[in-house]
């Protein structure tokens, strides 16, 4: 080393040399650098401003015509969070009350919320406003993420091209008969089928798969905090991202050389285990229970032992494609291909054969869009290499001139789509301030797109209504709910089971109209006309009150009335019609409840020996009662309602509160030492990669 700078000190020509050279060089590498770099900021620039072309009336309308979709159960939980946040526990508008986070994963809300609050805008703008832009944002992050992985520009922007124009879910008929030809399915299903927590949280896949992929190559603890990160935030958007992540993680590590495949699947499960310990408050245990549970009986039959073998199909078609191209060089294009075969088969066996392989397998059409649009991209690409250079411009031009074509007629379906409308005029704005005015906080049964979207307008809760795969008193409620849209074995005793039940569930008013929502139309409409007073009549729309004794939904009855065993369906209402007399009995003392919060309400009675409180609220552990001063057990009845036991012989005042429980605190606790340890160990990463600079540091001083 010696002889060596003693030439470079004595040859100054051929220093200067070796320098100019390296400055050259890093000149050129720099002109290269910020031309790459140029062109990746002007692809940017033209996909965000072609989606922003195509959604831009969302930018401006606060509601558009597609009455028919689940976006008013969106506005309806940022309406709750505005008016009472920080204190977000219990949630009453839907299914007789149910824990906040069993009224959806919150992310999305809790954003549009905040973009509400500071901008002093309604929450109906807010989400339109929000989901626009992460529909724009959708193929700009799909570049972005492809590009770095890839480092193909031109490449990563075409398939971004694709994303945002064309509709691969046309492939097959049972897409077209919806959507018809050439028209964007992502819009579709974004505004007129309401799934704006769906395409937000695939907005961010790109990225989470961008991260998992520095994870597995580059070990940083900076890359495995950003991937626990963007998985935590999709899941809390959206409970299907869960689904996207897994079928994503295990399609990368299939692409690993097989010696690190062990390592890098143990490596994935611990960021992913870390991104549930981030998102565990809003997403404990029970509800993914319940989740799991309920989401077989929504749309369709999706019970696990039935979609077993579609499973156990698309996993040995995958492996086969893995060992198939397991000799493939380009390992995102490999990736490609896992990625689209596990996707198309979910869809395409439900689309073409009606065989599931996953819970509503349909909806994750629009994740096999962005695995096709990428393969696509990515298996042209060694083709069009090939190609003389002539050729290349012919085809540039021919892609040009067809995205302009498509652009021109994708807006002018989004135009179409996204037309604004004056909901007042709307049958359901009407019904659901009817509802408001007159019946304030007592509790109805309202059907269809109209239940949908009352909690929009006015806070009136609903025995119905909501998301169903989060319904944590999903067996009893979705028999009661079908007996009254059903009536099927009912015969002449129709009205009657179907108003035991409404009695049970504490509701005062039933709406009955039309809906094109699924499982939501009454087999016989007219069922309780002459039985039922007419409140309020318009068009096909009608309200039926239903008389109850007190407006309370806190009732003193014998402990005997009590509903005992979960009924086998919606006909076996012999328990129930005991309670609902015990409901009507005119000797009993009619009870004062008072709701101090969505979360407290205190209950003034006179108790005696063998009496109970029956609350008509969803029973949950995390309920808690003080009759007197003193605990009071709380325990479900048969039909998931609340049963308060107070220890009280006479005049008694009962404070029934919702403190979350143990499983909720335990989650909180698990959630806040995760973010604790990961920022301890951060400090660690950055001690230790310091020490190592220094180390190299003190060793070329020494060189």
């Amino acid at each position: 080393m010696g002889s060596l700078s003693t030439n470079s000190a004595h040859n100054p020509a051929r220093r200067g040399g070796e320098l100019g050279t390296l400055v050259r060089a890093r000149s050129r590498a720099g002109r290269c650098a910020l031309d790459t770099r140029t062109r990746a900021a002007a692809y940017a620039t033209i996909l965000m401003a072609l989606n922003l072309y195509l959604v831009q009336n969302l930018f401006f309308a606060e509601f558009t015509g597609n009455m028919q979709t689940n976006v008013g159960s969106f506005h309806a939980i940022t309406r709750y969070i505005l008016a009472h946040f920080p204190h977000l526990n219990w949630f009453p508008f839907w299914f007789n009350g149910q824990p906040f986070e069993n009224s959806y994963t919150p992310m999305l809300h809790l954003m549009d919320a905040a973009f509400a609050w500071m901008t002093a805008i309604s929450p109906a703008r807010a989400y339109n406003f929000v989901t626009g832009s992460f529909y724009a944002l959708g193929p700009v992050v799909l570049f972005l993420a492809v590009w770095r992985l890839t480092g193909f520009l031109e490449t990563a922007f075409f398939s971004a091209l694709l994303y945002s124009l064309y509709s691969p879910a046309e492939l097959f008929p049972f897409f077209v008969a919806d959507v018809g030809r050439l028209n964007p399915w992502r819009l579709r299903v974004l505004v007129y089928w309401g799934e704006g927590p769906h395409v937000t949280a695939l907005t961010i896949l790109p990225f989470a798969l961008f991260a998992a992929y520095r994870v597995l190559t580059t070990g940083r603890y900076s890359w495995c905090v950003l991937a626990a990160i963007s998985m935590a935030w999709m899941v809390l958007v959206n409970s299907f991202s869960a689904v996207d992540l897994a079928i994503v993680c295990a399609c990368l590590v299939l692409t690993v050389p097989r010696k690190l495949a062990v390592p890098s699947a143990l490596r994935i499960t611990v960021v992913g285990l870390a991104a549930y310990l981030l998102a565990c408050p809003f997403l404990p245990p029970s509800l993914i229970r319940t989740i799991s549970y309920d989401s077989q009986f929504v749309g369709g039959d999706f019970r696990h032992a039935k979609l077993i073998p579609a499973q156990i199909l698309v996993l040995v078609v995958v492996a086969l494609a893995g060992f198939a191209t397991r000799k493939m060089r380009d390992r995102f294009l490999r990736f490609a291909i896992l990625f689209s075969c596990a996707l198309v088969l979910i869809v395409g066996l439900i689309a073409m054969a009606g065989i599931p392989a996953l819970p509503q397998p349909h909806r994750y059409s629009l994740e096999m869009e962005m695995a096709i649009c990428l393969l696509a991209a990515f298996a042209v690409r060694p083709l069009i290499l090939r190609l003389p250079l002539w050729m290349k411009g012919a085809l540039l031009v021919l892609a040009v001139v067809a995205a302009e074509h498509q652009t021109v007629h994708d807006r002018r379906y989004a135009r179409v789509l996204t037309q604004a409308i004056d909901v007042t005029q709307t049958p359901d704005y009407q019904a659901a301030q009817f509802l408001g005015t007159h019946l304030g906080g007592l509790r109805a049964f309202v059907s269809g797109e109209t239940g949908t979207w009352l909690n929009a307008f006015v806070d009136t809760p609903q025995m119905n209504s909501g998301h169903q795969p989060f319904d944590e008193n999903g067996p009893v409620d979705t028999e009661a709910i079908y007996a009254i849209y059903g009536d099927d074995g009912a015969g002449a005793r129709a009205a009657e089971i179907s108003l035991a039940w409404l009695k049970a569930f504490g509701c005062h008013a039933i709406f009955m109209g039309p809906s094109r929502l699924y499982g939501q139309v009454f087999k016989h409409p007219q069922k309780f006309d002459g039985i039922l007073p007419v409140l309020w009549r318009q068009g096909d729309g009608v309200i039926y009150g239903i008389p109850q004794r007190t407006r309370s939904l806190a009732h003193l009855v014998p402990e005997s009335a009590i509903v005992r065993r979960r009924p086998i369906n919606g006909l076996d209402v012999e328990e129930v019609e005991r309670y609902v007399a015990a409901l009507d009995d005119p000797s009993l003392p009619a009870n004062e409840m008072e709701w101090l919060a969505p979360d407290r309400a205190r209950i003034q009675t006179v108790v005696h020996p063998g009496q109970v409180i029956s609350i008509q609220t969803t029973y949950d552990p995390g309920w808690t009662a003080f009759a007197g001063g003193k605990p009071a057990r709380v325990a479900p009845d048969g039909i998931g309602m609340s049963v308060i036991h107070p220890d009280c012989d006479g005049p008694c005042s009962v404070d029934f509160i919702f403190s979350g429980g143990w499983e909720r605190k335990l989650c909180r606790a698990l959630s806040i030492a995760t973010i604790l340890a990961g920022l301890v160990a951060g400090c660690m990463a950055r001690r230790r990669a310091r020490a190592v600079d220094e180390a190299k540091l003190r060793g070329g001083q020494r060189l």
